[in-house]
């Protein structure tokens, strides 16, 4: 049976009982009142400290960055035991990890986890990366009902981090079956929506406008083409530059169209809610062919990279890089992308996202990525599920924001002592981008101090003060800067103050015949839309591509996915 040492300064008694594994399971049994007061105050505080250590079992989820990273630093001789966040939550909470296991993060770990599960022997916590295996854990009847920890454990701040996700999208939906809570959600943060990126400087030699419907999109890619704005006297630039998947995995795949075709309130490789409770492939709905519809006579005109179905990502970047073109569609972060920063030093590029193309409402439509990333559980049985949800209270509050010496570590050390966590676990707003990029504002306009910003959001208002500087002094900033200028505020602010319609997708994760299937269906659906595209096919062959998708297997997933969210 597990060790479940409750500290070193407990009753020999006690101590004995639990080695032995019999006696009270209520380890306060052989406390006098006063003792047993002070241990239920502790469990009931959201960070109240145990009167004694509180030794818990775990996995340890070790990142490929190891010794190397603490060589030559002052936690070089650091241990997964002993660290900058082990001794940061014995100092906070009195609780100490004890590993039965330790394994590079993903599949050496996962592979440990799936031991465990088949040995019926987990640890008391244990994070787990999967859906699927947390599935199997709760059928297994293996992990604790955390429903009451959470609510009464649980921290404001994580708690509004969940809430603001929104009700379709809350992380604790994924978690709570039969209407119990049986695991804590690590969050995921919103990618928030893609946006137009233009040149500006090239909007501003012809004289444009920004553009923001359809039509006005397409007025200011067919001036991109027409109207040399490149100045070379060649007519060379292209339209907008496009991926050869076309869309999915938004708003991660830079160069995707997802917005295209989400104007017209289709939703391509997500699984939706049809408007009466079932789950459809977005792919296969008939908004689709409007969308492909406009991208056929785009694509025929011009206004679409001609040569898209060929190019390679790298293609793409260099055609950017070269400045033969100045219109893409991608994330707030695409200033981190080399086509941007390699124009910004050499060619003097303005680069601005635009809300564009919007739908009917004047918005853009957006589709959710998943709130959740993970998942920490208890063992059933354990006698102190509250500590999970306490270390998780401290790893997303209160490391950052208190600033004593027993957190000086974390603060002084975060790149190097991130990876030492001995749970992960983090928890953060859905919209904890814009919330830092509000907050570094606030001290650039002088509303707050530079003592009220995290370690993070203090490396953002330093690279936004050096861009700053560089630009009023007639040179170019460094790359690095000029990325977190532009993404960070420039992006950011667009994001914030013109917010999009987001769609959940009703599902995330993948089916038993999607690991058989699902390679030669997409495969199928992209042969079909890039033939539709390019004027392979006429727009009636989507038709037939839906019949084709749905006899060769899409019925049964789109069965069983409607199967998975019913569980």
């Amino acid at each position: 049976m597990k060790k479940r040492t409750l500290g070193l300064m407990l009753t020999a008694a006690l101590a004995a009982a639990m080695l032995a594994g019999c006696g009270s399971s209520d380890p306060t049994a052989n406390m006098s009142e006063e003792e047993k007061a002070a241990w239920e105050a502790a469990a009931n505080d959201p960070y109240g400290k145990y009167p004694e250590t509180v030794v818990y079992t775990t996995g340890y989820n070790l990142t490929n960055q190891g010794a190397d990273t603490l060589s030559g630093t002052p936690y070089e001789n650091d241990t997964p035991s002993d660290n900058a966040y082990t001794r940061y939550l014995k100092e906070v909470l009195n609780v100490q990890n004890e590993n039965e296991f330790e394994a590079i993060t993903g599949a050496d770990y996962d592979q440990k986890v799936s031991l465990a599960i088949a040995s019926q022997d987990i640890p008391d916590i244990m994070y787990v990366s999967e859906y699927s295996t947390l599935v199997e854990l709760v059928e297994n009847d293996l992990v604790a009902d955390l429903t009451d920890v959470y609510n009464n454990i649980a921290c404001d701040t994580v708690k509004e981090a969940y809430a603001s996700y929104g009700e379709d999208n809350n992380p604790l939906n994924t978690v709570t079956f039969d209407g119990k809570i049986m695991a804590i959600p690590k969050t995921q943060l919103s990618d928030g929506q893609d946006f137009l990126w233009v040149r500006k400087d090239w909007m501003d030699k012809l004289g444009l406008t920004e553009p923001s419907t359809i039509d006005e999109m397409a007025d200011l890619l067919r001036a991109f083409i027409s109207g040399d704005p490149d100045g070379n006297g060649q007519d060379d630039t292209v339209g907008l530059v496009v991926h050869n998947e076309v869309y999915g995995g938004y708003p991660n795949n830079t160069f995707a169209v997802d917005n295209l075709f989400t104007a017209f309130d289709a939703y391509p490789a997500v699984w939706i809610d049809d408007g009466s409770g079932n789950a459809v492939y977005g792919s296969v709905q008939p908004e689709m062919k409007d969308a492909l519809q406009l991208m056929r006579d785009w694509y025929s005109e011009g206004l679409i990279d001609k040569e898209f179905t060929t190019r390679t990502y790298d293609d793409i970047v260099a055609l950017l890089s070269s400045g033969q073109c100045g219109a893409y569609i991608g994330p707030w972060w695409s200033p981190f992308n080399p086509a941007q920063t390699s124009t910004y030093g050499t060619q003097d590029a303005e680069w601005i996202n635009i809300s564009a193309p919007v739908g009917s409402d004047g918005k853009i439509n957006a589709i959710n990525t998943k709130s959740y990333g993970g998942f920490v559980v208890v063992r059933k049985g354990y006698e102190h599920p509250e500590v999970a949800m306490k270390i998780v209270n401290v790893n997303s509050e209160y490391s950052k924001q208190d600033f004593s010496d027993a957190s000086k570590e974390i603060r002084e050390n975060q790149t190097i002592a991130y990876f030492n966590w001995p749970l992960y676990c983090e928890v953060q707003p859905g919209n904890n981008a814009e919330l830092m990029t509000q907050h570094v504002e606030a001290v650039m306009d002088g509303s707050a101090d530079v003592s009220t910003l995290t370690t993070e959001e203090q490396g953002y208002y330093d690279a936004a003060q050096r861009y700053l500087e560089a630009e009023a002094a007639g040179q170019k900033a460094d790359s690095a800067d000029y990325s977190q200028y532009v993404s960070r505020i420039v992006a950011m602010d667009r994001m914030i103050e013109e917010p999009a319609n987001f769609l959940t997708p009703s599902f995330f994760e993948t089916t038993d015949s999607m690991s058989t299937r699902w390679a030669s269906l997409e495969k199928l659906e992209m042969q079909a839309i890039l033939k539709i595209i390019v004027g392979e096919e006429d727009l009636d062959y989507f038709d037939q591509f839906v019949s084709e998708w749905t006899s060769a297997g899409g019925d049964t997933i789109t069965e069983e996915v409607n199967a998975a969210i019913q569980k």
